[in-house]
């Protein structure tokens, strides 16, 4: 499946063995043509093709000793796959345009999306090299499939995003956790790791919270909505369906930034860069009073 982390458990795999000092490589055999891949993978010597101006090292050579990672493995063409099969099989290889083979000592990891057993039976993928390589499958479910990986993910990726944008967001609410465990990620680990690093430039403290989780709060199956029979009711219900999401986020921000400011109406708005007369209608469209708003007992009075 597409975005689930197959690169992560490749990593881990390499990390938490013996080749962990040595280099980890990641190859995606998607998006190079034939010629390239195969440069990419072997190296070429000068001359080798148009273009080749110099001497080029290929990832089995670069990762030798460590972890050699090919993802969309059932992309590579059948003369390609060939040459593959050798390294496998022999431990060497030759450049684009050499005669002569060089020795590599890789840990090879393949990632695909694809059924590779109906592509051998299709003929579009080498029967020998297949079982070559289905040596240990790791099936990576799609994220809606393993939940419970969630939590584990999303700090992850708080402390991945934390460190690159230096900001000391350490903690994710409750409420924003059980909206990131119970939305379906359709996007899968990918998806999530883009919502993570949105929230940590939304965050203005150390919390991440449900108002920062926008694409999660839209794209959660509302139950109060019924399901559309006709494309007028589709136009009606998504119209409230946008609505509702806009009130929930409004309101959220509301009140998550009463509770940073102790519900200070006057500090919140200009936190916000708000009016304090737009910050108090607000209030007042969603019924929020500041004595209804939790703030720490030794906090000056609401202003």
């Amino acid at each position: 499946r597409s975005g689930t982390g197959k690169e992560m458990i490749a990593r881990a795999i390499h990390y938490n063995s013996l080749r962990k000092d040595q280099p980890f490589v990641t190859v995606d055999c998607n998006t190079l043509s034939q010629d390239l891949l195969e440069s990419e993978l072997f190296g070429h010597i000068k001359g080798a093709f148009t273009g080749a101006v110099a001497n080029k090292r290929g990832m089995f050579d670069i990762a030798n000793n460590g972890t050699l990672f090919l993802d969309e493995f059932g992309n590579i063409p059948l003369s390609t796959q060939a040459k593959l099969l050798r390294v496998i099989q022999e431990h060497e290889f030759r450049a684009v345009g050499n005669t002569a083979t060089q020795k590599t000592n890789v840990r090879l990891v393949t990632a695909t999306n694809k059924d590779l057993k109906a592509m051998v039976v299709a003929g579009t993928f080498r029967e020998d090299l297949y079982y070559r390589i289905n040596v240990f499958p790791i099936h990576s479910p799609a994220l809606r499939e393993r939940r419970d990986d969630i939590p584990a993910l999303a700090f992850h990726f708080l402390k991945i995003f934390c460190n690159e944008l230096d900001k000391p967001v350490t903690e994710i609410s409750e409420g924003a956790m059980s909206l990131l465990v119970n939305y379906d990620w359709p996007g899968n680990v990918r998806e999530l790791e883009n919502t993570i690093q949105r929230a940590v430039i939304l965050a203005t403290d150390h919390i991440i919270r449900q108002a920062h989780l926008a694409n999660v709060i839209e794209n959660t199956p509302r139950p109060d909505l019924e399901v559309p029979r006709t494309s007028d009711e589709l136009k009606r219900i998504k119209k409230i369906a946008r609505e509702k999401s806009v009130e929930e986020i409004e309101k959220l921000f509301i009140q998550e930034t009463l509770k940073r400011n102790a519900s200070n109406v006057t500090r919140s708005a200009e936190e916000t860069g708000m009016q304090r007369a737009n910050f108090q209608a607000l209030m007042k469209k969603y019924n929020i009073r500041v004595r209804d708003t939790e703030y720490d007992s030794g906090a000056t009075d609401p202003a």
